[in-house]
């Protein structure tokens, strides 16, 4: 699973290839390279030491701490020979059951984008349809748990993977214009397929917004003017997962479940700034405002 590798994992958010073709296989075995880190999201985001990564037929373990260095750091892994289009990893921590996640891009010859991978942890993958059954670009995706709600957005294909969702029940919602499609399904570990959802007039065309967690402003130092268009950038364990404008009035928001972050905030012009961001309840969002110094 990507962070939106961003990775994402790439995203952010960046979105993993959906049902309907996004699959695991892939139909070339030219050389490529895959490498990433394997993360436990129940303890802390640590680093998993000794796990077998299986990415298109090919596999590879992860850094055990006795071997680690400054260039092959815990938990890290390197795959050669990967099959080309593979979209899925297959993650086996001895004595476990084996996870399997999404990624995207597919693998291409070559090195590849590193990944990060987060055990014990859910995605939510499907696909956004229209009455016709075409496929809808843009739609926004909202994932809704007992622990806050994350969103996204349909790739061109229709496709979307929501990533970091908490085991249990979930409520699924696609939008586009005034039409919306809902599904409550269970999350568990690794992928889980939504499949299709097809948008229908919406009956309630003004829903409660999903809760922004973290949230704040970005102003200059100078005169605390509001600084418009400034990229915000959220990262966890050091993998970026996120990044978001900010509007006319300096403001941003993410929508992520609960865990520790670090915001960071580049405008030209400005020296940049970074903060820790904890949120130990969805339910109660942070507020984590930067007042920067003009450079």
């Amino acid at each position: 699973m990507t962070r939106r590798n961003f990775l994402a994992l790439s995203a952010l958010t960046t979105l993993a290839a959906g049902c309907g073709g996004g699959g695991g296989g892939g139909t070339d075995t030219k050389a490529s390279i895959v490498t990433g880190i394997v993360y436990d999201s129940l303890q802390a985001d640590l680093q998993v030491e000794g796990a077998t990564v299986t990415i298109g037929g090919a596999s590879a373990t992860t850094t055990v701490r006795a071997n680690a260095s400054s260039s092959n750091q815990v938990g890290s892994f390197r795959i050669t020979g990967a099959l080309i289009g593979t979209t899925t990893a297959t993650i086996t921590v001895p004595g476990k059951t084996p996870q399997t996640f999404a990624f995207q891009p597919a693998v291409t010859a070559g090195a590849n984008s590193e990944l990060a991978f987060y055990l014990n942890i859910g995605q939510v993958r499907g696909r956004v349809l229209d009455e016709t059954g075409k496929p809808v670009k843009s739609a926004f995706v909202v994932v809704n748990t007992s622990q806050g709600s994350l969103s996204g957005f349909s790739n061109t294909d229709g496709t979307f993977l929501i990533d970091l969702v908490p085991d249990g029940t979930a409520e699924i919602s696609a939008g586009s214009g005034s039409k919306i499609a809902l599904k409550s399904m269970t999350v568990g570990f690794g992928i889980n397929e939504a499949g299709d959802l097809s948008l229908q007039v919406d009956p309630n065309p003004n829903p409660p917004a999903p809760l922004k967690t973290i949230s704040g402003k970005v102003t200059s130092a100078t005169d605390s003017s509001a600084i418009v268009n400034a990229p915000v950038f959220l990262l966890r364990a050091g993998i970026q997962l996120e990044t978001i404008n900010t509007d006319a009035g300096g403001n941003y928001f993410f929508i992520v479940p609960a865990g520790s972050y670090t915001v960071q905030t580049i405008p030209g012009g400005y020296v940049s700034e970074t903060k820790d961001a904890t949120l130990a309840n969805p339910n109660n969002p942070i507020t984590v405002n930067f007042n920067l110094t003009q450079r």
